[in-house]
């Protein structure tokens, strides 16, 4: 396997670069720059806090934060203000789902649909060979395609949100920090003279709640939430009724605080019923899983997925199956995995990633 990065590359090659204004997407622009490549700074708008799309809003912080870097670096610098699209493709996606029973991740939908579409089109008309982000991961080339490898720092490592980048994507991708750890990032920062973004606090959870807790947000995108579903029955798998929650949409599989239960049962969210605005409750070690239904699947290359040694991946840095498992194709929406170890408390909705060591192959969403 040759790591696709920059040694190589022609050092005077333009690159558009996703710039958000935090220490990682500021590093890479730093070391591409020194790497001499032409660097162009875009940051991307995605969220507001009101409906009102305004040309003439004020730009929030992080996107002054990154125009700032790219003046200092001598870095031509650009907005898109994607607030509206984003609003009706990933928030309206996110809503939908949990208004489903289901427990979506909604960067899955973003990186195509938005994220790297959005660098890619800027990319062409600035006519740029390349776009680049501030991820910790590696873009790797073999004889049958570009694959996304885990970064050099396990705890950083972002692939999991990656499974369905496209080949045109891949190809045209760098990554400089995913040879380096978050530390080493920072030290990077200090290096180049730069201490208060070495400084920056990390940016955690869903990017539009701002650590607000969903529950909350969905209330707040739907006021009449809890006029439109109310409180519903939550029984065990025989059907008998053991008390009330306060409306499907506020919980997920594995979940057992928030129940008005008659009396402690130790038992947990096992499935959501939306349509009649139940959960069943089931044993912690019920919710165990050694097969999986995935729909939407997507492969670099769908040989691959024949291969052994496959592992599954639900959680990203979370508690995971760690054995080995097996990928049976269906049809071209549907596969199963059979699992050697058991998975804990699949949500349908959650994004399933698949791998073959630390090389990305594909990934799908859990049914």
């Amino acid at each position: 396997m040759e790591n696709y990065m920059n040694e190589e590359m022609d050092k005077k090659a333009r690159v558009v670069l996703g710039m958000s204004g935090g220490t990682d997407s500021s590093v890479a622009a730093m070391m591409l720059k020194e790497q001499g490549y032409h660097v162009i700074g875009v940051s991307l708008w995605f969220f507001s806090t009101d409906n009102s799309f305004n040309p003439g809003d004020p730009l929030p912080d992080f996107i002054v934060d990154a125009q700032k870097l790219a003046q200092q670096l001598g870095l031509e610098h650009h907005v898109i203000d994607a607030r509206r699209e984003f609003r009706d493709t990933i928030i309206q996606f996110f809503l939908d789902e949990y208004m489903a029973g289901r427990t979506p991740s909604p960067c899955i939908q973003c990186n195509p649909q938005l994220k790297w579409k959005l660098l890619l089109e800027k990319a062409n008309e600035l006519n740029c060979e390349f776009i680049a982000t501030g991820h910790y991961i590696q873009i790797c080339k073999e004889s049958n395609g570009y694959y996304i490898c885990k970064g050099k720092d396990p705890a950083k490592d972002q692939s999991y949100f990656l499974w369905n980048l496209g080949q045109d994507i891949l190809s045209r991708t760098l990554t400089p920090l995913g040879k380096y750890t978050k530390t080493e990032v920072r030290e990077i920062a200090g290096d180049f003279g730069f201490q208060e973004v070495a400084k920056k606090k990390e940016s955690m959870g869903i990017c539009f709640m701002d650590r607000m807790d969903y529950r909350d947000f969905l209330q707040e995108m739907i006021p009449d939430l809890d006029q439109k579903i109310g409180r519903g029955n939550v029984t065990d798998t025989k059907g008998n009724h053991l008390g009330w929650h306060d409306g499907y949409p506020y919980y997920t599989i594995g979940q057992k605080r928030g129940l008005d239960l008659k009396e402690k049962s130790g038992l947990m969210v096992s499935r959501i019923d939306a349509r009649t605005n139940t959960l069943i409750l089931e044993k912690k070690d019920d919710l165990n899983r050694m097969n999986l239904k995935i729909s939407n699947y997507y492969f670099n290359d769908i040989e691959d997925s024949k291969l052994p040694n496959i592992s599954t991946i639900v959680r990203g840095l979370g508690l995971n199956p760690q054995k080995y498992s097996s990928l049976q194709i269906n049809n071209d929406t549907e596969l199963e995995v059979k699992l050697e170890d058991p998975a804990w408390a699949i949500a349908p909705g959650q994004p399933v990633a698949f791998y073959i060591g630390d090389k990305l192959i594909g990934g799908g969403f859990a049914e």
